[in-house]
């Protein structure tokens, strides 16, 4: 395993891929950030206990108005208040939240009004 800011640096970009994904589907396709998933692993093989990373992200569960697929009635899904990512396991939010909150990713949204240097 690499530095905290190596595993900000990878997961941040598949997760903001995945909040695009979720927001606007091009396709009826289900995107899962399984690098993520793999990261969290990792990183708890190597000791580091996720459930209680400290920081804003949390997970949580979204009540459906009516069963969803495989019949579940919430979603499980990672917040830090301001933003919410789906993802398809209880077990994956506490992990993926507490990745998050363990390599120090505070905000998945980019910030909408910076623009790349011109050429």
């Amino acid at each position: 395993m690499r530095s905290k800011e190596f595993v900000a640096n990878l997961s941040t970009p598949v997760l903001q891929s995945t909040l695009r994904n979720q927001r606007h589907p091009r396709q009826r396709l289900r995107y899962e950030p399984i690098v993520v998933y793999h990261l969290a692993e990792r990183t708890k093989a190597r000791g580091v206990d996720l459930r209680h990373a400290e920081g804003p992200w949390r997970p949580a569960l979204r009540k459906l108005e009516r069963p969803g697929r495989n019949s579940l009635d919430a979603i499980p899904i990672v917040t830090n208040e301001s933003t919410a990512v789906m993802v398809d396991t209880k077990e994956h939010a506490v992990d993926v939240a507490g990745l998050l909150n363990w390599c120090g990713v505070h905000e998945l949204e980019p910030i909408s009004d910076l623009t790349p240097p011109e050429r």
